[in-house]
């Protein structure tokens, strides 16, 4: 409810109290108060825990208005009655109950050792968190990792506790039962926050595992102001909020409800130390719930409880248990390390090593004439996409980024508009309209080509405005990964659009060959064309899907990026570039004539000895080529003999005059 009345543009309130648990999620919506209030006032709250409530990025996003702490309510009527003392470690809590129990079981039936709190809500979390950091090494040692002999070792001992002291049913007892022991007195040792209870209870810290080292967690509400209201309901805020995080208010509030102040200094202070036992306030060992930002908390919190309590409650192995929920902390990625990584590693080396191969091909006299169908120029473009194109199967190696995210696209949308428009540019040529636009056009290809590559341009640098975010997937019973994901509605509306571009380039080349499918001169390029255009169409179409859906598998992810990935940016070129050549060199076909006819205008004559039809045409593709092979120039009048028996085909300077 709170960060949706954040998200709003039109926000309804000025100032925000909330639980610091949320401190990472609401923080940054909230006014760096390290701004606005006095170096002195934020000095007060520096020390001690308030750091950790409250700084969320190096900003202090909020302040403490309300702490709750964890104790161990210990009955003195019991313990004095047995020469007991209130314990200090977790082996003497479980030294003392056993003792104590034992003699007591035939006088009170209704008497338990030790309540736990391990219940199923968020009370279980902060047992659980705070009996943790109860069993670091020493004083100044930070939480543990999870993972780690520290961890399995207070565990092991949380669960030998439950069994000899308690049972199941015992430690997951939830609030409503802990209150009814701390009223009627029935048991020896309770846990729960800091409340007034039945007098026989005497507060005390919390065990540790050994004797000086304890810890509580902290509950409570933390207050911020959010910082897109304006600037005169912001000073507003502030003078608010800086009186009742005053050490003053703050004082008076302490000594009229005896609830913990987090400005440390106040526990120096004679007047507070009269009516609140400032030495036992001194010696509480807080730690705060600080779970990862991205996560949701309430979510993390369940998943942090369920999976330890699969060990305690329950029959599965605790180093298992502990890597089940160690695992949502992770984000997995493939790297060229892994199986899968290695294997498509290889599978790319091998593919680039066929493309830089393949440039050599035009090269080879006995194929250089299938080429011929595009200017020189032309291929270098389609050639350039290609390698463009080639580039996105590399993106999905290595950890989730920004600028990955952005490659992805600019690879998609730039390498295919190169790799495709000069063979959109060259069946253009092969249409003859008199169509006035349809010749210009014709006539500017170049420009045609570039114009297409401008939209491009646009469209990516309004991505580029509105920046991908990483969206974290979070797998239950599996690992987590990153992924790419829109941030706003422009980046999104952009993206669409670029892939609705795309598709119309396919889409045009792919009519564009299908009417050309039974021209007698271009039917065979027509028909390579058709079978590599269909497979980037459909490739294209699988990544827009997986791009829209979750699979829940990084594997399985990355494997079908890559095998789409690869299909979209090679097929064009293998099937186009490497094969069709191969294949009409191997059925002995001339293809030079054929190019020639199909490119009809009025700067060739062709003139049929059978028919003496004379047929005008304009062929640029080839007389640019016939520069390339040796071929006698134009511009010197010179015949030009083809392999044809039929058809004499002679050249001539059209006088502009």
């Amino acid at each position: 409810m709170v960060e949706k009345l954040l998200k709003s543009k039109k926000r309804k309130y000025d100032i925000y109290f909330f639980e610091y648990i949320y401190n990472s999620r609401f923080g940054p919506y909230f006014i760096n108060l390290g701004e606005y209030l006095p170096k002195e006032h934020i000095d007060m709250y520096s020390e001690g825990i308030t750091p950790q409530l409250c700084i969320l990025n190096e900003k202090w996003v909020s302040l403490p208005i309300k702490i709750s702490y964890d104790v161990l309510y210990c009955n003195m009527d019991l313990l004095e009655k047995y020469d007991k003392t209130i314990p200090e470690t977790w082996d003497e809590l479980i030294e003392t109950s056993k003792y104590i129990m034992d003699k007591e079981k035939d006088n009170d039936t209704d008497l338990i050792s030790f309540n736990g709190l391990y219940d199923y809500t968020e009370t279980g979390t902060v047992s659980l968190y705070e009996y943790i950091y109860s069993n670091r090494d020493s004083v100044n040692s930070p939480f543990p990792s999870f993972v780690n002999e520290t961890v399995i070792n207070a565990l092991e001992k949380l669960k030998y506790m439950k069994e000899k002291i308690a049972s199941d049913e015992q430690f997951q007892q939830g609030t409503l039962y802990t209150l009814g022991k701390l009223n009627d007195g029935k048991a020896l040792f309770i846990k729960y926050w800091n409340v007034i209870p039945n007098p026989v209870y005497k507060m005390s810290i919390l065990p540790g595992i050994k004797k000086g080292i304890s810890g509580s967690t902290i509950g409570g509400q933390s207050i911020g102001i959010g910082n897109d209201i304006g600037d005169k309901k912001i000073n507003a805020s502030v003078k608010i909020l800086e009186y009742i995080t005053s050490k003053e208010f703050r004082k008076n509030i302490t000594l009229e409800t005896l609830e913990y102040s987090t400005i440390p200094s106040l526990y120096d202070d004679d007047d507070i130390c009269e009516v609140v036992d400032c030495k036992f306030m001194k010696s509480i060992q807080f730690v705060p719930r600080k779970f990862p930002p991205e996560y949701p908390y309430d979510v993390y919190s369940k998943e942090f409880r369920s999976s330890i309590y699969e060990y305690l409650y329950g029959d599965k192995p605790i180093i298992e248990a502990l890597n089940e929920f160690d695992n949502l902390n992770k984000f997995y990625s493939i790297s060229f390390s892994d199986s899968i990584g290695k294997a498509f590693g290889f599978i790319l080396g091998i593919i680039a090593l066929i493309l830089i191969v393949s440039l050599a091909l035009p090269f080879i006299p006995n194929l250089r004439k299938y080429y011929k169908v595009l200017y020189l120029d032309f291929w270098i473009y389609s050639i350039f996409g290609t390698f463009l194109m080639f580039g996105l199967c590399f993106v999905g190696y290595g950890p989730v980024t920004v600028i990955k995210c952005h490659l992805k696209v600019f690879f998609l949308s730039i390498g295919l508009s190169f790799n495709l428009m000069p063979i959109i540019c060259m069946f253009n040529k092969s249409i003859h309209k008199k169509d006035i636009l349809w010749q210009t056009i014709k006539k500017q290809s170049y420009f045609v080509i570039m114009g297409v590559l401008l939209i491009n341009n646009i469209l990516y640098m309004f991505i580029l405005k509105e920046p991908f975010t990483i969206d974290k997937i979070f797998v239950k019973n599996g690992k987590n990964y990153n992924r790419c994901k829109s941030r706003s509605g422009l980046n999104r509306f952009c993206f669409y659009l670029l892939m609705i571009l795309e598709t119309l380039i396919i889409l045009i080349t792919q009519w564009l060959a299908f009417i050309k499918r039974n021209n007698i001169y271009l039917k065979k390029e027509s028909r390579f064309l058709i079978i590599s255009l269909y497979t980037v169409l459909l490739s294209l179409i699988m990544i827009f899907i997986l791009e829209t859906v979750n699979i829940n598998d990084y594997n399985i992810e990355f494997i079908l990026f890559e095998v789409f990935y690869i299909l979209f940016s090679i097929s064009n070129h293998f099937i186009f570039f490497i094969i069709r050549p191969l294949w009409l060199r191997y059925k002995k076909i001339d293809e030079e004539l054929e190019y020639l006819k199909a490119f009809r205008s009025n700067t060739f004559s062709y003139i049929n000895e059978n028919t003496n039809q004379i047929m005008n045409s304009k062929s640029p593709i080839y007389s640019k080529f016939s520069l390339y092979t040796n071929s006698q120039s134009l511009m010197n009048n010179r015949s030009i003999v083809l392999s044809n028996p039929n058809a004499l085909v002679k050249s001539q300077v059209i006088n502009p005059s």
